[in-house]
């Protein structure tokens, strides 16, 4: 057994014995970056906002006659802890709704207050924070303690760039030099120069997380959380100069109309802010960005059909970039996106939970396997995926790397069920020769040459649906199942479905050379470690355990000692229902997933068993009320109630 292999039993062993009690706890990390099997680095018990504040304070009551500005006067003139409540009616919307501080913006519920977005000088519909970006560029260095785990580190100085200083309770993003051992800003399309907000030409500082000042004595800073991993290349940090925090949005719907918003919703620099209970209903950019976030939480929500679906600006999906860190996404319906979740550009220490996706495509290329859950954009890391249950898991090489995922206990279909219309907004049809699964470059677990250093435990790989796919060259015959395909051996874009693939680049790359292009491969731009679009021995940096693959039948490697029902929640959480705890994972039977070993997740059961959803998105949007599948509840509290 090699230290890696160790280090993640012993990792294991303690949660079991202690997963009723938060605590800090080590990621799992591979040789190149050194990590003491005891360190304390990602809190992801402490994910999300700890606890969502129930404001029971109404300071303004509206109707639907109410305009943008008389809202948004309400929501400036709100005081701390208090609620602006949007009455039951349409609401006309022609510009943008900002939430300062403090305030919550809550409606009557989903399907009862909606805002009918139709504004044109683009924006996003509802900000939580100030709706661009508000963190300078690094440069103040750290001198000592950027160590994994470590919660004090010494600066070379407290002021910074525009003459911002730090002070307690200042938000820092922690950053570094790409270590090119395993980070990189090229990728299979070339180079990500905006992977770090800009900070560079060439996304130099693609890694990184946010942390809060706890305390200052005279250059040394107490920080919250810890280090995720050591910083040992020139390591920065940079300052907010605009962060708003404690802002939420409660049971309303946006009902977007293609009139050009970047997102339906947006987190800019918000600290402990939140999204919870509300519908998406179509949107012309994304459904939900969160930018430069720090224990954001995005759940209990509905997030259905999109304007665009082709690659670009958007991707009409959920958004974690720019350092986003200690953010939660749990328990959320998101179908007919293009991605349904993203990760980019150094989102870091965030959990992605108990999601159901389905029914995203690409307009491009309907017979194409896309959506699921995505990392896209340079250096997100140490992020945990549970209890998921999601069409394809792609940490893909399109603009640089990715590192250190934790994938527990999801579900992977591997397969999508595509409805027309795959363009603007109208009635879905899935049936007869309306709705077609994707056969096109199959790979439930696609993991891409870029992507090192992950953990992947207790997951189900495969569906019914996957393995009764029919091939796309020759009409009505079976297409052939492939437990797992790793370069250098061929991949097919056509003529196979995988289970698990590992070491190519892009969706089309067979790993054969003949078809490899784009100026990050062969060495043709940031060569680094990464020289090609394929490449041997990706699957060597990862550790497996426990995972069920639906194709062989098997579970690889076996396992020998219980597994903890999460890596993050202490228990059985309110909104989880009659469906058995732990769902999804080699040790559970009698479910209707693959092997008996998943019974899905609640979102999924919502959809289907509440709204009437059917596989495909029939009908959707889909009258949805978060109410209606969780019944009131009490706060959600994961970790320390802040």
């Amino acid at each position: 057994m090699n230290n890696r292999a160790k280090v993640v039993i012993l990792f294991m062993l303690v949660l079991c014995s202690q997963h009723s009690q938060a605590q800090l706890w080590a990621p799992i990390l591979g040789p190149t970056q050194a990590t003491a099997a005891s360190g304390q680095a990602v809190v992801w018990q402490g994910a999300g906002v700890g606890g969502i504040p129930v404001r029971t304070t109404n300071c303004a009551v509206l109707t639907s006659s109410a305009t943008v500005t008389q809202i948004n006067s309400a929501l400036a003139s709100c005081h701390s802890g208090q609620t602006v409540y949007l009455s039951a009616g349409t609401y006309s919307i022609t510009g943008q709704i900002s939430i300062p501080s403090n305030v919550t913006l809550r409606g009557a519920g989903a399907n009862q207050t909606i805002l009918n977005a139709t504004g044109t000088s683009g924006g996003n519909v509802v900000n939580l924070g100030a709706g661009g970006l508000y963190f300078a560029a690094p440069t103040i260095s750290v001198t000592s303690g950027a160590t994994a785990g470590s919660t004090s580190i010494v600066v070379s100085s407290l002021v910074g760039l525009y003459g911002y200083r730090i002070s307690v309770g200042s938000y820092l993003a922690i950053s570094e030099t790409n270590n090119s051992s395993y980070v990189t800003s090229s990728g299979s399309e070339g180079v990500c120069g905006w992977c770090d907000a800009g900070w560079s030409s060439t996304g130099a500082y693609a890694r990184g997380q946010i942390v809060q000042v706890t305390g200052v004595s005279g250059t040394t800073l107490t920080i919250s959380p810890g280090l995720y991993g050591a910083y040992t290349n020139s390591p920065m940090v940079a300052q907010t100069y605009g962060e708003t925090v404690y802002a939420g949005v409660e049971n309303l719907q946006v009902y977007a109309n293609n009139t050009g918003y970047s997102a339906n919703f947006m987190m800019s620099a918000c600290a402990y802010c939140w999204i919870k209970g509300v519908e998406s209903n179509y949107t012309d950019g994304d459904h939900v960005d969160v930018a430069f976030g720090y224990h954001d939480e995005v759940r209990d929500s509905y997030f259905s059909n999109a304007f665009l679906h082709t690659p670009g600006q958007h991707d009409s999906d959920v958004l974690l970039n720019n350092k986003t860190s200690a953010s939660l996404v749990e328990n959320n319906i998101i179908e007919r996106t293009h991605v349904a979740i993203m990760l980019e550009w150094g989102a870091a220490g965030n959990v992605i939970a108990y999601n159901y996706t389905e029914g995203e495509f690409d307009n491009g290329s309907t017979n194409f396997l896309i959506g699921g859950i995505d990392s896209h954009g340079a250096a997100p890391q140490f992020n945990l995926l549970e209890g998921n249950v999601a069409t394809i898991f792609e940490p893909d090489s399109i603009w640089g790397s990715s590192s250190q995922f934790t994938i527990y206990r999801n579900w992977i279909i591997g397969t999508n069920r595509i409805c027309n219309p795959t363009s603007g907004r109208g009635t879905v049809s899935c049936s007869g020769a309306n709705g077609w699964y994707g056969v096109q470059a199959v790979e439930a677990m696609n993991i891409s040459y870029l992507s090192t250093l992950n953990n992947f435990v207790g997951n189900v790989v495969g569906s019914s649906q996957m393995q009764s796919l029919l091939h796309y060259n020759t009409p009505g015959q079976p297409l052939p199942q492939v437990a797992s395909v790793e370069y250098p051996a061929v991949r097919s874009y056509d003529d196979a479905a995988y289970g698990w693939s590992f070491g190519f680049g892009e969706s089309g790359d067979s790993g054969s050379g003949g078809n490899v292009s784009g100026a990050g491969c062969d060495g043709v731009v940031g060569t680094g470690v990464h020289g090609s679009c394929h490449l041997a021995g990706t699957s060597a940096t990862d550790f497996f355990l426990g995972n069920y693959n639906n194709i062989s039948s098997t579970i690889t490697p076996a396992v020998t000692q219980s597994l903890p029902a999460s890596f993050y929640l202490p228990s059985k959480p309110t909104w989880w229902g009659s469906m058995p705890f732990p769902a999804t994972g080699p040790d559970v039977t009698g479910g209707t997933g693959p092997g008996g070993h998943s019974y899905g997740n609640p979102a999924q059961a919502c959809y289907f068993n509440v709204m009437g959803g059917s596989d495909g998105g029939a009908g959707s949007p889909l009258t949805f009320n978060a109410s209606l599948c969780y019944g009131p509840q009490p706060p959600i509290i994961h970790g320390t109630q802040h």
